[in-house]
């Protein structure tokens, strides 16, 4: 009953829940050009909608302008400076501009990249992917930019408190990136050995609601322990696959790598003709990718 007296005082509710089933679909299709061409039309009737503001900043995100998802992002953390969602997507979309761009184009952007993680942080105590993001922005960064692996591990320990899993394939993607290849494989395999927290693909949650608790990463990371510890290698598939099936520019690894690491455990499961159509694919998407290249040749040699 007061739900219902909720909705007929404020029919704006309503209105929200629309929008969500109508750009949920679009997303989930991947057609962010019309999402974009329908949210140009919402906006011009209320251009302070936050839930529009966002939803246009993700649908350019998505297409990799993030010049016009950072201009989006910023006004939302402008009309609503302590949301930390805000905060993180338009520090997400600043360190793709400095990623991208020129080294004095990223000097003027990764403080703000900071900051703006940082404030995420502070704001969403509880939040595993602003944590991530920390984490991989001071794996990633170089030293003189203020880059630390040590900082790094701060984030990663404070996700190991709230998920056990996420923590683990933190420290150990922190690890193989300082070159620390025995504890890398030490926390892969703790991560494997709590895979069940994770509580990945369960049947009445979208793909897009998983992604809001879910780092894509993570998925990859799970595939790569798979085949680090030669273990659980069917489940190592269904996680590169999701990782595959809901890519954007918005995540870590190539989708040519996600390809290599699937053609990896197809060969340990000796399923070959599947190896031999996953390389075609990355070598399809970038030609030169040399791991792909080097996986084509041992394919090659496995073939009867």
């Amino acid at each position: 009953m007061k739900k219902f007296l909720l909705i007929l005082l404020c029919p704006c509710l309503l209105i929200g829940q629309n929008y969500t089933q109508e750009f949920d679909s679009l997303f989930e299709t991947k057609n962010y050009t019309q999402a974009v061409q329908k949210l140009e039309v919402y906006l011009d009737k209320t251009p302070q909608d936050l839930e529009l503001l966002e939803l246009m900043g993700d649908a350019y995100g998505f297409q990799s302008n993030w010049d016009k998802a950072a201009i989006y992002y910023k006004q939302l953390r402008d009309l609503d400076v302590r949301n930390a969602t805000y905060h993180y997507k338009y520090g997400g979309v600043l360190g793709k501009l400095a990623k991208e761009g020129s080294k004095l184009k990223a000097l003027g952007l990764i403080s703000k990249v900071k900051s703006s993680f940082l404030k995420a942080a502070e704001l969403d105590p509880k939040s595993i992917n602003i944590r991530w993001a920390l984490v991989e922005l001071y794996t990633q960064l170089p030293g003189f930019l203020g880059g630390s692996y040590n900082k790094a591990m701060v984030y990663a320990s404070e996700l190991e408190q709230l998920s056990k899993p996420n923590g683990y394939f933190a420290k150990a993607y922190i690890y193989e990136n300082s070159d620390r290849e025995a504890l890398a494989k030490t926390f892969y395999k703790k991560g494997l050995d709590t895979i069940e927290e994770l509580q990945c693909f369960q049947p009445e949650v979208s793909n897009a609601a998983h992604l809001n608790t879910h780092n894509n990463s993570v998925h990859f990371l799970v595939a790569t322990a798979c085949v680090l510890h030669n273990t659980q290698l069917s489940i190592g598939q269904n996680y590169i696959q999701f990782y595959i099936d809901v890519f954007s520019s918005k995540d870590r690894e190539p989708l040519e790598a996600a390809y290599v690491l699937q053609v990896q455990l197809f060969k340990l499961q000796n399923k070959i003709p599947e190896a031999s159509a996953s390389i075609d694919k990355a070598l399809s998407i970038n030609p030169d990718f040399k791991p792909a290249l080097k996986e084509k040749q041992l394919i090659l040699l496995l073939k009867p």
